[in-house]
């Protein structure tokens, strides 16, 4: 049973896009911060210092900030500072702005952006300026180009767009490669815990010996397991010890009743074989819990043979046909042969013979039962059909349990052991039984399992 890996949709995978999400929120805000620092901040800087230089300006002469111009000039190598001094009339007195710009004259930081620089002359850069009103009724302007700052929150964004997808990709990746391996181990699980459902006691979590908190549950589910083990070997051998030692009293007191019967009055001997009856009902129960026994714990797969399931079945419709003509039941057969499987024969025959014989003791007369063996999806199957009074949906797991005997039965004569052999026979081979319904009657079907096929290389 292979459980399907969906590793994006495992929860690990939804834990890795919250992280991503997460980090990438993270980067977003680091970004930003850095962003609003070095624009908002060397902005905010140079404002307050122009803010400062006007006022001073404001109030200086008009040779001193001439000679204050020249020096700034000489200093000013890149070109981004401004100083200019306008009359009442707003006409240039001095200074390397030739007109005024469109600002408040309020001696507070105001920014221009290129276009507003170009109509006025100057170079098209971004540039705070700063207007104040002298004494005289003239204007001061100070200003600085800020372009650089502006380019430096571009480069800014770009790292941001450039960055922040691959790192999402990136932790993507991680979240997917960690959420499928995760899937895989869970699915190796269900497979371990399938298999053990199934019956399969011997199989066991996969678990590493150092490994985390998974591996030392796992491995605890383990010795659990052993010891159910050891606890179901050891109530199957007490019951096989109990039916083998129960065989020779049994056939003893037979013997000593049919003695018992050659000499008992003719009243006496009706007790006589009632209670043979009973001991042969016995022997037969314990014969059969002995040979399911048998298959369960004996020699399996290195007694394995190619086989023939078609002619097994052709064989068991050919023994019981005079049983069902016995009872006025027709018995057909639809075998797509030859149908070759790795198996034990005997213990295949004895198994579909079972379940032809289950299919004409709950026939009626007059009623039909089919036998068909096919290749489908090239896996072997088998099916017993019949037109009796059917099983009820809620015992059709039920009947392949030991002395388990159906509603519908009746006073059928059984032990209640016929389906559990041929349950257990079947799963020995990688074949699935179960029982549908028929509408009317049962039909019981024999599939292989995923891991059971034909032979291979054969004819």
């Amino acid at each position: 049973m292979t459980q399907r890996v969906d590793a994006f949709g495992a929860r690990t995978f939804r834990l890795a896009l919250a992280f991503a999400l997460a980090i990438s929120a993270a980067t977003v805000a680091a970004f930003a911060l850095i962003y609003f620092e070095v624009s908002r901040g060397d902005i905010s800087r140079i404002s307050v210092i122009l803010t400062e230089e006007a006022q001073r300006s404001a109030d200086a002469p008009q040779e001193r900030l001439r000679d204050a111009l020249a020096a700034r000039q000489t200093r000013d190598i890149r070109r981004i500072d401004y100083l200019s001094l306008f009359n009442a009339n707003g006409d240039l007195l001095l200074g390397n702005l030739a007109h005024m710009p469109p600002i408040p004259v309020d001696g507070r930081a105001h920014l221009l952006t290129a276009g507003q620089m170009e109509s006025l002359g100057a170079a098209a850069q971004a540039t705070i300026v700063v207007a104040r009103r002298r004494a005289d009724g003239g204007v001061a302007l100070l200003g600085r180009n800020v372009q650089d700052i502006f380019e430096i929150e571009n480069t800014l964004l770009r790292a941001l767009a450039l960055s922040l997808a691959p790192t999402i990709v990136a932790i993507l990746a991680i979240g997917a490669f960690f959420a499928r391996r995760s899937s895989l181990r869970l699915a190796h699980l269900h497979e371990a815990i399938a298999r053990i459902m199934e019956g399969q006691l011997q199989s066991r979590l996969p678990a590493a010996a150092d490994g985390d908190e998974i591996d030392r549950i796992a491995h605890s589910v383990n010795l659990m397991l052993d010891e159910i083990e050891r606890l179901l070997d050891q109530l199957k051998s007490v019951g096989d010890n109990i039916a083998h030692d129960l065989r020779a009293p049994l056939t003893l007191a037979r013997i000593k009743l049919d003695r018992a019967l050659e000499s008992a009055p003719e009243g006496a001997s009706v007790y006589i074989e009632a209670a043979q009856t009973q001991l042969d009902r016995a022997a037969v129960t314990i014969a059969a819990l002995l040979r399911i026994s048998a298959v369960e714990n004996g020699p399996r797969e290195k007694h394995f043979r190619d086989v023939d399931l078609a002619e097994i079945c052709a064989q068991a419709v050919e023994f019981y046909e005079p049983v069902a003509e016995a009872k006025s039941i027709s018995l057909t057969s639809s075998l797509s042969g030859p149908l070759w499987i790795r198996g034990d024969e005997e213990l295949l025959r004895e198994a579909i013979a079972n379940l032809v014989d289950n299919a004409i003791k709950f026939t009626g007369p007059g009623g039909t039962a089919q036998v068909k063996a096919a290749e489908v999806e090239g896996r072997p199957f088998v099916e017993v059909r019949d037109t009796g009074p059917g099983v009820d949906p809620a015992e059709r797991d039920l009947i392949f349990r030991r002395f388990y005997r159906a509603a519908a039965v009746g006073g059928a004569a059984g032990h209640g052991l016929g389906l559990s052999i041929a349950r257990t026979i079947a799963e020995l081979h990688g074949f699935d039984l179960r029982v549908e319904d028929n509408a009317p009657g049962a039909r019981f079907v024999m599939r292989a399992a995923a891991k059971a096929s034909l032979a291979s290389g054969l004819r």
